[in-house]
């Protein structure tokens, strides 16, 4: 009995395991990352180097378009890319309080293999090309 009662314990532990390992986000095509746990009441725009601040955009359309845009975005890898990185930081905010950071770049980046974008986070790039104020 106590053999049958092993197996079974096992049984159940591998189903819950390959459930778990299934439904888990590895950054690649299709993965959902973007996600801000609060209203974003500002998006503050910085160099990526230096931290210079460069604009803030406070337009309430505008802002939750661009974060829902990014929370139902496909994501495609960019772990084997080799480039410079972003141009820009930016930080979704709600007032002082810096909920969420991404890199963004001034231009469209095509990687091939369907990894275009401006908006860049860990080795993830966003298929999102909504043009922030820059300039």
């Amino acid at each position: 009995m106590k053999c049958k009662e092993s197996i079974f314990l096992l049984l159940i532990s591998i189903f819950l395991l390959a459930g778990c390992q299934s439904a888990a986000s590895d950054g690649q095509v299709g993965a959902t990352a973007f996600n801000v746990v609060s209203e974003v009441t500002e998006i503050e725009i910085r160099t990526w180097h230096g931290d210079v601040h460069i604009n803030t955009i406070t337009d309430k359309a505008f802002i939750e378009q661009l974060v829902d845009d990014l929370e139902n975005a496909e994501i495609n890898s960019t772990a084997t890319v080799d480039w410079a990185g972003p141009d820009f930081k930016v930080l979704f905010k709600n007032e002082n309080r810096v909920l969420y950071e991404l890199g963004y770049c001034d231009r469209d980046l095509n990687f091939g293999d369907g990894a275009t974008g401006r908006y860049w986070e860990n080795d993830q790039l966003y298929k999102v090309n909504t043009d922030l104020p820059v300039d």
